[in-house]
């Protein structure tokens, strides 16, 4: 115990030994991270071999993790992907790609489930970039037509000049929304590439939206009972594979 009765992680000496196993199982850690609004990295649930590891790493993310969190926003969207269970990953991590859960066929019908499901305003789909470039310079070329016709018919001297420029801006923006909007539905791909850069961006373009999501911190014994009941009820669920004790971490 500290100077203030509280438990220290280093005192979970008894904890280090019992049954190694190979990786943390991928229930027991959402059901973890969503207890205490973390995202645990996944480098460090690499090397998890026993609950008392497990409580120190999520010691360690409580006091490191940001005001609010990316984890807010990250298990709302983790939730509202299980729910659409379509895309065979059980428990999707901040590095899962969303071009791997959301497939182009269906890509902005997905979106939109996405969407509605975890309650988030996420960002829009856009066309990749090759053909965004594709775009610009159609765009360019036509303005450009559109200019030098006018030069040719009109033969403009003095303030005349201005009627050509009119009509080759106005000639761009056409060419460049029309081919916008009727690329829009087609090779469409993701502002971001995985499932926690998405959760950062909604963090950070709203932070306001998630302060109230904010719990106040539990103490070191909150956070080593709830571990305990997690991993009891996780076993108790027959998601645990093969013999265990009381310190390991599945």
């Amino acid at each position: 115990m500290n100077d203030d009765g509280v438990m220290d992680a280093g005192e979970h000496h008894d904890l280090r030994g019992g049954e190694i196993v190979s990786a943390p199982d991928p229930q027991l850690i959402q059901q973890v991270e969503e207890a205490f609004g973390v995202l645990l990295p996944d480098d460090d649930l690499a090397r998890i071999k026993t609950a008392g590891e497990l409580y120190r790493l999520v010691l360690i993310e409580l006091k490191m993790q940001p005001t609010p969190s990316p984890a807010i926003p990250f298990h709302r969207l983790r939730r509202a992907v299980q729910a659409m269970a379509h895309h065979g990953i059980a428990v999707p991590r901040p590095s899962t790609r969303l071009d791997v859960l959301f497939p182009k066929p269906s890509r902005m019908e997905d979106w939109k489930r996405l969407a509605a499901a975890s309650q988030l305003d996420l960002p829009l789909l856009r066309p990749y970039r090759w053909l965004r470039d594709t775009i610009r310079i159609a765009t360019g070329v036509v303005a450009s037509a559109a200019f030098v016709a006018m030069v040719l018919i009109t033969r403009p001297s003095g303030l005349l000049w201005f009627p050509p420029l009119l009509v080759a801006a106005f000639a761009g923006l056409v060419t460049y929304r029309g081919l916008f909007v009727g690329a829009h539905s087609l090779f469409l791909e993701f502002p971001v590439r995985s499932l926690g850069e998405l959760a950062q961006v909604l963090v950070e373009t709203n932070p306001a939206a998630f302060v109230d999501g904010v719990v106040a911190a539990p103490t070191p014994q909150q956070i080593w009972d709830e571990i305990v009941a997690i991993a009891s009820d996780v076993r108790i669920s027959g998601r645990e594979s093969g013999p265990s004790n009381g310190s390991t971490v599945t």
